[in-house]
């Protein structure tokens, strides 16, 4: 006797979308808190307000650039950084703008329209991914709040060698 397909649990992937859903918004966070202190100007959120979080990237990295007084081995972690997100945030969008559809022997996925393609994308879904991409977004995030706060202490008086170890 053939045993029948797994259900797919929809309790667990909606708890695990949630937190990496919290910790995307975690790492956005930090991202434009970042895009503020370095624009030096009241009117740097109107640089990225309502942004998409890949402009956020873009900003952020436009801006540390601008500031030379950043430590060259700051700046280089903070790209790094910023390589991270981005591969994160688009991981992410798979979860979060995919449609839930099932494909060949009800495998679970996530479906999603691309411009210009008639056909659309699937992509299985792995919970060991998304659980993968939680600690990878929550990981980002305390980077990225890391180097707010690094920043916001010293930005003022940065110079080479001024900043310790972060």
């Amino acid at each position: 006797m053939t045993e029948p397909p797994k259900m797919f649990d929809f309790d667990t992937f909606d708890r695990s979308l949630g937190r990496m859903i919290r910790e995307a918004a975690m790492l956005e966070f930090w991202l434009e808190q970042t895009v503020k202190l370095l624009c030096e100007s009241p009117y740097g959120a109107l640089l990225i307000s309502g942004e998409s979080s890949g402009r956020v990237l873009q900003v952020c990295k436009v801006l540390i650039d601008a500031h030379p007084e950043v430590p060259e081995k700051h700046r280089a972690e903070f790209k790094t950084m910023l390589m991270e997100a981005k591969a994160a945030f688009d991981r992410r969008h798979w979860y979060v703008h995919g449609a839930i559809g099932w494909e060949g022997e009800g495998i679970p996925g996530n479906a999603r329209s691309r411009r210009l393609k008639a056909s659309q994308d699937f992509q299985p879904i792995s919970m060991d991914d998304l659980d993968e991409l939680c600690g990878e977004l929550g990981r980002l995030a305390g980077r990225a709040s890391h180097f707010y706060l690094l920043l916001s202490g010293n930005l003022p008086k940065l110079s080479a060698g001024e900043v310790g170890d972060g």
